[in-house]
């Protein structure tokens, strides 16, 4: 079972200090994954989101290979439609490549505006006073105080961002940057130690069907408002899932039979053993109905209901049972069995 990570969001206002928060983590050999810089490269480098934003901005989006930022530009201050149109396009890929990333902190100006939010397990806010930003902002970026208040101004406040966020850190020289730094991980660590105790006690390994995608997803760590889960395929892509999606434990499965409802579990360890371990030797899926209902009943599930369990349920069973067997997931017996808390709706709702 993977050990449970925790993602940690660094965000703030302009010109409150983040990135030299983000800096004193790296100082202590902590990578943070930079949104800004990420969406940067990915419209560079990422052939998908250059494809999207080529049919959505028109061809001189790219020149020469090389990304046209006049061009983007010009596109987005058209309208806030337009800004919001690419901003559909950029911010889902840099949740992705986050994701992908192994990384458990990331900094983002726009954290919850962007949405991103929902990926993460806990959101710190590095604050400071209105005056002292607007003075850092005009001194870095050598604009007037119009303009510095013009950006402030497009951003969340920070008073509802700090209301949103589970801790603080003051950047107005009140306290030392550095202590307030070593407080925020060490509440982390805390965190994290009583999420592997938890875990230890209340969770093996979970395997998810999820309703409208193909194949079977195991399940890595819960956010706020999602799982992240990972593919059971050649990728092993990793992706969120919400509540609203239709996640499914297959510990949570039976089928019906002329008796009482038999466990998933149990018909892949019958059908495992059928097998010797192998994969499914009939073509299930070219295999007629009755080829399929003949080899289910014989070893497999023998008293299934006729009526009720369908062709495509059996098919359905098999591709499940193959994808397990690919990825080394034999005991069924024991590595899919329900285990205290493995209902994926609770399971969100305890970190709520």
């Amino acid at each position: 079972m993977t050990e449970p990570t925790l993602r940690i969001a660094i965000t703030g206002g302009i010109g409150s200090g983040k990135s030299f928060v983000c800096q004193l983590l790296r100082q202590r050999g902590i990578e943070v994954y930079d949104c800004d810089a990420a969406a940067k490269r990915l419209m560079r480098q990422s052939e998908p989101l250059r494809r999207q934003l080529t049919q959505l901005i028109g061809p001189d989006t790219y020149r020469d290979g090389q990304l046209n930022k006049a061009a983007v530009a010009a596109f987005m201050m058209q309208s806030e439609e337009c800004t919001q149109a690419v901003n559909r396009l950029v911010h889902p890929a840099v949740f992705e490549d986050f994701l992908g990333s192994g990384l458990q902190w990331v900094e983002s100006a726009i954290l919850f505006e962007s949405g991103l939010f929902r990926y993460v397990d806990r959101a710190v806010c590095v604050t400071a006073p209105q005056e002292v930003r607007i003075q850092r902002v005009m001194e870095r970026d050598g604009i007037s105080r119009e303009k510095t208040l013009e950006w402030m101004n497009k951003q969340m406040s920070q008073q509802e961002v700090l209301r949103r966020c589970d801790f603080e850190i003051r950047n107005d020289g009140s306290e030392d940057l550095n202590l307030q730094v070593e407080r925020l991980l060490d509440e982390i660590r805390k965190i994290i130690q009583n999420n592997n105790i938890t875990t230890k006690k209340k969770m093996q390994l979970t395997i998810l069907s999820i309703a409208g995608k193909p194949g079977l997803y195991k399940l890595i760590s819960r956010g706020k408002a999602n799982l992240i889960v990972e593919a059971l395929d050649a990728t092993h892509k990793r992706m969120p899932a919400f509540a609203t999606d239709r996640v499914t434990s297959l510990a949570d499965i039976a089928m019906y039979t002329d008796a009482e409802d038999v466990p998933l579990m149990t018909i892949l360890a019958a059908l495992r053993d059928k097998e010797e371990g192998k994969p499914v030797s009939i073509n299930y899926k070219k295999a007629s109905s009755k080829e399929l209902r003949d080899y289910f009943a014989d070893g497999v599930l023998p008293s299934f209901d006729q009526d009720r369990v369908h062709d495509s349920d059996i098919r359905k069973l098999f591709q499940w049972y193959d994808i397990l067997i690919k990825n080394d997931i034999t005991n069924f017996e024991e590595q899919l069995s329900p285990t205290e808390g493995d209902n994926v709706d609770d399971r969100m709702k305890e970190e709520e």
